[in-house]
């Protein structure tokens, strides 16, 4: 771990987060033609093909090892889970108490670090704290979630954060030390159109209609998955498991931001609250590990 690790590693974490962050713009769009499968469909369908283009055509590195391939192709299967789980949990529940629920998944990969070797400084639990509370406060009328027969609804967002988690876990394990990311997530994200393929024959599949759905459709597939999944998972590797998480809860402000200036839904004090909370700790994590590193050039360097 070193000062570009740091820096590199967050960049590409605030990058990946931002390409997500757009992902309800294009779907609040498409939905208006599309059912959630639909969607899932098309949207894998359209940007495997581009990874693997833009594989090509910037002439990404060859892996430094054989890449995990079979690993790869898992790892595309718990982004199907994760996909289909947000689906069907906000076709129940509404979507302010599934994000509140969904972003709990940081402290899960905490936790499940800690029986990994990758722990987490006392600053960096401080840090996990101020972020849940930060979500909290973007999300207002979260306990209305709870309201009526929803329990589904509400498994399916805890099942979505620990779907994502184990994600985490999975890229930083498979790909360490890995140099062909490009490559490497070309390889997931076709795991992932493997299973909606699968998913086809049992059901009508629906085709977008106009030029309108087929744009919404293309930024959907480079914008909010070509570019955030790379981004991911060499942010992961950089930062490792548990700080990418943290630093990745800033995409509820941004999905905040677009949705305020491109969608013109209110921002409340409340929510501007929570958003700083998020950004003060991801700034508390990144200056506790730069001090890190620079605590142990110092001790090599004496």
């Amino acid at each position: 771990m070193n000062d570009h690790n740091q820096r590199d590693g967050m960049i590409f974490m605030l990058l990946s987060a931002g390409g997500y962050s757009f992902f309800p713009v294009w779907v609040k769009q498409l939905q208006t033609t599309l059912g959630p499968l639909d969607i899932g469909f098309w949207r894998f369908l359209v940007a495997v093909p581009l990874f693997w283009l833009m594989v090509m055509l910037l002439r990404a590195p060859q892996p430094n090892r054989p890449l995990p391939r079979r690993g790869l192709v898992v790892m595309g299967f718990f982004l199907a889970l994760a996909a289909l789980s947000a689906f069907f949990g906000l076709e129940r529940i509404p979507a302010n108490t599934y994000i509140v629920l969904f972003y709990t998944y940081p402290a899960m990969v905490a936790v499940f670090s800690i029986f990994m070797g990758d722990r987490l400084p006392p600053v960096g639990w401080a840090a996990l704290a101020l972020t849940l509370v930060g979500i909290g406060l973007t999300v207002p009328d979260f306990g209305a979630g709870f309201s009526g027969d929803n329990l589904i609804g509400v498994l399916l967002a805890f099942f979505n954060a620990l779907v994502v988690a184990v994600y985490y876990l999975l890229s930083s394990r498979l790909l360490r030390g890995q140099t062909a990311m490009a490559r490497a997530s070309a390889w997931s994200i076709t795991g992932t159109l493997l299973i909606m393929l699968a998913l086809v024959p049992f059901r009508t599949l629906q085709v977008p209609s106009g030029a309108a759905a087929w744009l919404n459709l293309l930024g959907l597939a480079t914008v909010s998955t070509v570019l955030p999944v790379f981004f991911l998972n060499a942010g992961i590797q950089k930062v490792g498991p548990a700080r990418a998480a943290i630093i990745g809860t800033v995409e509820p402000i941004l999905t905040l931001t677009w949705t305020f200036f491109l969608l013109g839904e209110k921002m409340l004090p409340l929510q501007v609250i929570g958003g700083g909370l998020i950004l003060v700790s991801i700034i508390l994590l990144q200056a506790q590990s730069l001090r890190q590193v620079r605590t142990a050039k110092a001790a090599v360097g004496g």
